[in-house]
């Protein structure tokens, strides 16, 4: 004989009796788990909304710990002597130094000059007003960047130091990067003029002097002083033919006759 189950019979006959009770029990239960649902809903939720924040502050400080060295970071002229054109505008810095090394670019034609200068500013911009500043004479570069503190977000100036003085770029964030902003920076002329014999990429100006070389085919013959006759020498043909003849003087007396060494020819009388 199958004995029965103490719990299950007393659960039973609990709920055969009574069947509010069962019905009551159930919404006891269904109210408890509720309740409970609740209280973790709001214990957890709190904590992750207090993780998220503590999160997204993370996130911002290391975006703006990563970030200021970008903007603050120094370049130097070898740097972006061969950098990419995607690259140009990363930071004020590197926008600064490719707009100097292009300006003071010699060598490139005008075109050519003008196509870099309009990968870092807008192409308008490069008109022939800012042709007229360009440097005919080489400048050469003389130390990395140097961005000024507390310019602002998205503006911001930085000075490089040339041998025509030092050149102030100012900047500006962009939808394409950091471009260099309108009035476009140029360098005192006459301060390259000045600057030309120094050191660097700067060569000496040809200087031309007065004395004029005189060409391989005309070489100039030594002047010669004329010199006074001497009373020895005979006059030129010219003077003798002015000059008068001297007739001669006939001497009294007989012939003389020369002595010859080889007899007359002829008989002798």
């Amino acid at each position: 004989m199958r004995t029965a189950n103490p719990i299950t019979t007393a659960i039973r006959s609990w709920v055969l009796r009574s069947p509010g009770r069962l019905a009551s029990g159930i919404a006891i239960m269904v109210a408890v788990l509720y309740l409970a649902r609740l209280m973790v809903t709001a214990v957890t939720g709190a904590e992750n909304s207090g993780s998220d924040v503590r999160a997204h502050d993370a996130d911002t400080r290391s975006t703006s710990v990563t970030s200021t060295p970008a903007a603050a970071e120094e370049v130097t002229e070898t740097a972006v002597a061969t950098i990419s054109a995607s690259a140009i505008g990363r930071s004020p810095a590197t926008a600064a130094m490719y707009y100097a090394h292009a300006f003071v670019d010699t060598t490139a034609s005008p075109t050519q000059w003008a196509v870099a200068l309009s990968r870092v500013t807008r192409p308008e911009r490069v008109n022939d007003a800012l042709a007229t500043a360009r440097p005919t004479a080489p400048v050469s570069i003389l130390g990395p960047t140097r961005t000024l503190p507390g310019t602002g977000t998205t503006g911001m100036t930085v000075e490089i130091d040339t041998s025509a003085g030092t050149m102030a770029v100012a900047v500006t964030d962009t939808d394409d990067g950091w471009q260099v902003a309108s009035p476009l920076p140029t360098l005192d002329l006459d301060d390259v003029a000045a600057a030309t014999p120094t050191t660097g990429r700067t060569t000496a100006p040809t200087t031309t002097t007065a004395t004029t070389t005189p060409s391989p085919g005309t070489a100039p013959s030594p002047q010669r002083i004329p010199e006074s006759p001497s009373s020895s020498e005979p006059a030129p043909p010219a003077q003798q033919a002015t000059s008068p003849a001297r007739i001669p003087v006939p001497v009294p007396g007989p012939i003389p006759i020369p002595e010859l060494d080889t007899p007359l020819p002829g008989p002798i009388a």
